[in-house]
């Protein structure tokens, strides 16, 4: 019993041993493996911590840092030296923290190997961060101080101010800390806190910076105002930035020669452009200083753009340029030449709008720029002219259209390329009818026809039918004349003086006339005005010798032709006279007298309709045969006005005062009348005028006709005509048939009354041989009638064009006149 219980005692003492061993053993166990837990974790936190970028924030326990020596100290900022227990495997040495108040969380700022580099982003930091989340404590998070921290070492010099707008934090910008630097300027770029904000493109924060009476009138160190830092944003902060009146730092350059409306459309901010437009920028700034172009008068198209700025094609806004460049109609284009934009300013190709109007095929585009002065031979950054852009994309029209306005036809580019090396040759006549040369000999990759040893010229469109051809018997009578006339030359008789040009009627086929005699002036190397001394003239070809006699140039008067067709037929026939009359007074003045053009001696033709038969009236700038010889009126009419009472303007009106088209001037119609082609009446009126000087021995001012140049609008194509019977009618049908056949004849007998052809032609040709005196007709075919009201350009184009291709055909005729003109 006794050894049972020893047994029993003894087995309890070793189950408590055992429990206890086991215990313990546990205890151990538990204690080995938080040992090797945080043997594990520091080896895990050494491996992470070596991967974390050093100016990443992130948030640690405050008291670990208990142990640490201090280096430098701002309120909660602390650059703490390197932990004496740190190893090679453990963090950096160098670490800014951040400590916030109370046992809350510390942010670990930045951390550096080496002491110089921990030293300066503390200095950086010291004197904004802590101050900026006292202000703002909700950025006190490793995002928002993150953000921070990101954004001061990118710009040490930032102000609170800066960060503010940066970040958009609109409470805090009417704390006095942060307002006392609202025009604060960071040192490295000059950028201003307003600066910041229209860059970060937050409208609400531009808006309270501007309400704050923050500088507009700030530029940064490269120039830059707000307007171009605007240019990037939106149309809304352009907006908040406009000014009224306009601050100069919205046309004002930066260093690289932009404006802010050149930054905008750099940016292709087509919104931003219009609204710089809106605010007032000036459109004729160029985008580089080029001294030509300083003293360039402004253009503001601020009302253009609130009216009609759907006239404008944005996709062109990036390539720069003036809103010429991205006009899409003809009535913005002119609307914005009113407006005086420069018209031969480049984009930044160095493009004109004439430039882009080619590319974009836009024909009346391309015409309303020629008619108001556009420079067809200006060379983009490649030395392309519009006309090689024109034979590239094969618009015929365009090409015609930049012919006749002077564009050089053998001008290289900087690859040396012509246009007719460029063109398809399809279309190849249009440039080479016109005198195209082909290229020099040695040029590669040309064509056969452009290469020097080629011989294809191009397809010449269908032949039309003429009226009958009297051009040999014609020429036997210029080869007489000529060969007299030469006879006379070499022995000294010629004579220097009574060079007579008639100008015939035909409403805007006038273009006709201009062309031939821009022809002729290209030859002489001199004006008009001062190769002839009579100059007549009828209707459209009476206002052309008007403005030729007052000095306008041809090109000029080519020019004044397509807008007059724009400002005068509008509407229904007949016309209102105010527009035409508008022009005329423009064009030559509303108080200007006959008598003030002094030379050459002009006549204008006019009819007096007042009275039965109608008669012919001579619109002089000289005294008269009659008056010269002092014959009283005797009508019962009132006289016309002498020519020193006779308004230049009144003359032009009545000239043009052609029945269905205008209404009478007065007492006077058309001309044309009586006296289309003037020839015949002028060489009547210089006879009697010679003769009245004779009589009252006044010869020496005599000029009697030496030369005559007679110059019509145009031939055009026989057709038939039907129903020409005029019959009493038995019948409805016969009534109808009647109808057309007074219509057939009625067309016949205006066409012969205004007959500036034919056997007018004849016979004042004729009387020139018979008295010795060289005459020159010049009167191009025509492959269609064109109408004398014609307003489409496109038609208007190839009239011209094919003037064009009849003088470069009859250029021996021209060459033969042009020696005895210079002479």
């Amino acid at each position: 019993m006794e050894l049972k219980e020893h047994i029993l005692n003894k087995t309890e003492e070793l189950n408590h041993h055992f429990k206890e061993d086991i215990k313990n053993a546990k205890g151990c166990v538990k204690n080995k493996i938080k040992d090797a837990s945080n043997i594990g974790m520091s080896v895990l936190k050494n491996i992470l911590w070596s991967d974390v970028p050093p100016n990443k924030v992130i948030d640690v326990k405050q008291d670990t840092f208990a142990s640490r020596g201090v280096y430098l100290r701002e309120d909660g900022l602390i650059l703490y030296l390197p932990s004496s227990k740190s190893s090679r495997k453990e963090a950096p040495v160098f670490e800014i923290v951040l400590h916030r108040q109370g046992l809350g969380p510390a942010f670990s700022i930045y951390r550096a190997k080496i002491r110089d580099e921990a030293e300066l982003k503390f200095y950086i930091l010291k004197d904004k961060l802590p101050e900026f989340i006292d202000i703002v404590p909700e950025m006190c998070t490793v995002s928002g101080l993150q953000k921070l921290c990101d954004t001061l070492f990118e710009h040490p010099h930032w102000s609170l101010a800066h960060l503010a707008a940066q970040f958009s934090l609109y409470d805090c910008l009417t704390n006095p800390t942060i307002t006392n630097y609202f025009n604060s300027t960071d040192v490295e770029s000059g950028i201003s806190p307003l600066q910041v904000a229209i860059a970060t493109k937050n409208l609400r924060t531009v808006q309270i910076l501007v309400s704050s009476k923050c500088s507009l009138e700030h530029l940064d160190n490269k120039k830059n105002s707000v307007y171009h830092y605007g240019a990037n944003s939106t149309k809304e902060i352009v907006a908040v930035l406009t000014q009224d009146p306009p601050l100069n730092c919205l046309n004002s350059r930066n260093d690289d020669g932009f404006t802010p409306l050149h930054k905008a459309c750099l940016s292709d901010n087509r919104e931003c452009v219009m609204a710089l437009l809106k605010a007032g920028a000036d459109v004729n700034k160029t985008a580089t200083i080029e001294d030509e172009q300083e003293n360039m008068v402004p253009s503001y198209v601020v009302d253009f753009v609130d009216t009609t700025s759907n006239g404008l094609y944005q996709g062109d806004m990036k390539s720069g340029g003036t809103p010429l460049h991205w006009s899409s109609s003809k009535s913005v284009i002119e609307t914005l030449i009113e407006k005086n934009c420069a018209i031969n300013m480049g984009n930044f190709q160095k493009r004109t709008a004439l430039h882009v109007m080619v590319l974009r095929r836009r024909l009346e585009c391309a015409v309303a720029l020629l008619s108001n002065g556009a420079d067809p031979n200006i060379g983009d950054i490649d030395g392309n002219r519009p006309l090689h852009f024109a034979a590239q994309v094969g618009c015929i029209p365009i090409i015609q259209c930049l012919v006749i306005f002077g564009a050089e036809l053998d001008v290289l580019n900087n690859k040396g390329e012509t246009a007719r090396h460029l063109i398809d040759p399809k279309i190849l006549y249009y440039l080479s009818a016109v005198g195209a040369k082909r290229c020099p000999e040695g040029v590669s990759n040309c064509k056969d026809g452009c290469s020097f040893n080629g011989i294809y010229e191009g397809i010449p469109p269908p032949p039309v039918a003429m009226p009958t051809n009297r051009e040999t018997l014609n020429k036997i009578l210029i080869d007489h004349t000529l060969k007299t006339i030469y006879e006379k030359c070499k022995n000294g008789d010629m004579p220097k003086k009574g060079r007579l040009l008639c100008l015939d009627g035909g409403g805007i086929r006038g273009l006709i006339l201009v062309q031939c005699l821009l022809e002729l002036e290209s030859i002489l190397q001199k004006p008009i005005v001062h190769v002839f001394d009579w100059i007549a003239g009828t209707s459209t070809g009476g206002i052309l010798a008007l403005a030729i006699a007052t000095g306008r140039s041809m090109r000029e008067c080519l020019r004044l032709y397509f807008r007059l067709k724009e400002q005068t037929f509008v509407g229904m026939r007949p016309y209102p006279s105010e527009p035409l009359e508008r022009v005329l007074k423009d064009t030559f003045g509303s108080e200007t007298v006959m008598t003030e053009i002094k030379h050459p001696r002009v006549m204008i033709t006019g009819t007096l309709a007042d009275r039965k038969p109608v008669e012919l009236h001579l619109f002089r700038n000289y005294e008269s045969a009659h008056s010269i010889l002092n014959i009283k009126h005797n009508s019962p009419y009132e006289p016309p006005s002498p020519p020193d009472q006779q308004l230049i303007w009144e003359a032009a009106r009545a000239t043009g005062a052609a029945p269905t088209y205008f209404c009478n001037f007065g007492r006077y119609l058309d001309g044309g009348l009586i006296a289309n082609n003037p020839t015949l009446d002028a060489l009547t009126e210089i006879q009697e005028h010679c003769l009245a000087l004779k009589s009252v021995n006044k010869e020496s001012e005599a000029a009697p006709v030496s030369l005559v140049v007679s110059i019509g609008t145009g031939h055009i194509p026989v057709s038939a005509i039907k129903n020409l019977d005029t019959y009493r009618p038995d019948s409805l049908v016969d009534n109808a048939r009647l109808v057309f056949g007074m219509t057939s004849v009625g067309i016949l007998l205006v066409d012969q009354a205004t007959c500036s052809d034919g056997r007018v032609i004849d016979r004042a040709r004729s009387w020139c041989a018979s008295i010795g005196v060289p005459y020159f007709r010049f009167s191009p075919h025509m492959s269609e009638e064109y109408a004398l009201n014609e307003k489409d350009d496109e038609k208007l184009c190839k009239m011209l064009w094919e003037t064009m291709v009849y003088v470069k055909q009859n250029s021996h005729m021209l060459n033969d006149l042009a020696n005895l003109l210079k002479d």
